[in-house]
């Protein structure tokens, strides 16, 4: 067997942690780790799901190897969602993903809710999120091509190197050796009159604040579930946490992934504490009256 031969059935070698195959690849053929397209089954075969993507970007990199991208995260919602359904079985569930990317989260949530609204205003990301729609045969996604914000407004977009894209941002300071794209759209949430959401995710580089500000009057009408990306320059643009808690409504309670897997998608919360926030980390933000379909450990 030559090499690339062994690397590409080493990748499919789930049993065995992400990184330890990596890092084997890495030794035995590492041009597939810089160029390598492939069309894998997502997440399980329960979801009868496939994804299209190329290995040299981190998030597609976790899909090919782990089934997807936050494995645990997305096992965090589908274990809420079964909770909330327990509870109301008629209950027709919306998810609102703002910084969709090429849909990691948006396929896997069209599996389990009634409709899925899904922003991104990065053409790339979004037409092979289009893609992967349509490869699905999926009909409860709609894609907007635009972002959200505080107010309408046009602003420079800063792209991401091919090894992570989902590293874009309206921030030309983000990261380091993102580069000038060109101007793109925003809109404000609360301006689109959207239907009852009931879980939001937002992972926008740094603009996190803008989005839920813009979103102030959804949010304090559905009080959905909330999972936000704190980067440092999230933090950056807040200024504190005062500043954070302020961007939701009463009776929230906060959580964040005290333990986490790629792997096995297993997870535990523990009470969010900005004042020990060391790095990027999510914060999952729960209405009081929902706390009971969330669980703090992966059943």
């Amino acid at each position: 067997m030559c090499f690339s031969s062994l690397a590409v059935w080493l990748s499919r070698q789930r049993r065995l942690p992400y990184k330890f195959r990596r890092s084997l690849i890495k030794r035995l053929y590492p041009a597939m780790l810089r160029d390598f397209s492939f069309e894998a089954e997502y997440f399980d075969p329960s979801l009868g799901l496939r994804f299209r993507g190329n290995i040299v970007n981190y998030i597609d990199r976790l899909i090919y190897f782990c089934g997807a991208h936050e494995k645990f995260m997305l096992c965090l919602l589908r274990d809420y969602v079964r909770r909330a359904k327990a509870q109301s079985p008629q209950a027709a569930l919306a998810y609102i993903d703002v910084g969709a990317n090429a849909g990691n989260h948006a396929l896997f949530m069209a599996r389990l809710v009634s409709r899925v609204h899904a922003f991104e205003p990065y053409p790339r990301v979004r037409t092979q999120l289009e893609e992967n729609i349509t490869l699905n045969g999926i009909g409860n996604i709609t894609v907007y091509p635009f972002g959200l914000s505080n107010e309408d407004a046009t602003l420079p977009f800063y792209a991401a190197p091919d090894s992570n894209l989902g590293a874009a941002s309206f921030f030309a300071d983000h990261k380091q050796d993102n580069y000038y794209l060109g101007d793109m759209q925003l809109k404000c949430g609360d301006a689109l009159h959207l239907p009852k959401i009931d879980i939001l995710k937002a992972d926008v580089e740094g603009f996190e604040k803008f989005v839920l500000e813009g979103l102030a009057e959804t949010i304090r009408r559905d009080r959905p579930l909330m999972i936000v990306e704190l980067s440092a320059k999230t933090r950056e643009t807040l200024g504190g946490e005062q500043a954070l808690y302020a961007l939701f409504p009463p009776n929230y309670r906060f959580y964040y992934f005290a333990k986490a897997s790629h792997d096995s998608g297993k997870y535990q919360l523990a009470p969010f504490d900005y004042a020990r926030l060391s790095k990027l980390q999510d914060v999952i933000a729960v209405p009081q009256e929902k706390a009971q379909f969330l669980p703090l450990v992966s059943p």
